[in-house]
């Protein structure tokens, strides 16, 4: 719900899709998109509503239409103002027996700037090599120290439980700062 209409938009869209495409080589495609559809248009439209408090899913189609309508306007770079239409996906209900091989970019649009890397270009977030670059996870922001160690340092400020490290920056990390030791969830007898 605190999404901006545009990305509940893309959010949904996204679902949809990833749903037709595992289905897509089924004899009965049409009856499923036609099912699918339905189900994330009614459950985006009662978002929608609670969202403008607009109380009803008939209010909804009545102030952004049957497909869900928006409009988001932009600058480009070069000062250029541009608007965008967004709306529910339709799908096509034709059988095609075939996989979808095509990937969207809307799920990387949408969180490009609060993803820390994306999963093919890694770059060390300490040492910016990118020769064997791996992610370090930690369990909870609570286990990180920003006073002793520059990585823990640079999680806090990113508000991240993972960062890409190269395998040297990674070893050195953990050969230096181990982690801490929980407590067995097994009772002793």
């Amino acid at each position: 719900m605190s999404l901006e209409h545009r990305q509940i938009l893309h959010m949904y869209n996204a679902v949809l899709r990833g749903y037709l495409n595992y289905y897509n080589f089924t004899h009965n495609y049409g009856r499923v998109a036609s099912r699918t559809e339905y189900i994330l248009k009614a459950s985006c439209a009662k978002l929608l509503a609670a969202k403008f408090k607009l109380g009803t899913m008939s209010k909804v189609y009545e102030r952004f239409g049957s497909r869900l309508l928006t409009k988001y306007t932009s600058k480009t770079a070069k000062g250029k103002e541009v608007t965008k239409e967004y709306a529910f996906f339709k799908p096509s209900y034709s059988i095609t027996l075939k996989f979808l091989r095509n990937i969207s970019p809307v799920i990387k649009a949408l969180y490009g700037s609060v993803s820390l890397a994306s999963l093919d270009d890694l770059v060390c977030a300490k040492c910016e090599s990118t020769v064997q670059v791996e992610m370090h996870h930690i369990r909870m922001m609570k286990d990180l120290n920003p006073k002793i160690s520059l990585i823990d340092r640079l999680m806090v400020r990113r508000r991240r439980k993972q960062i890409p490290l190269c395998r040297i920056c990674h070893l050195e990390h953990h050969k230096n700062y181990p982690a801490p030791k929980r407590k067995s969830q097994h009772r002793k007898k």
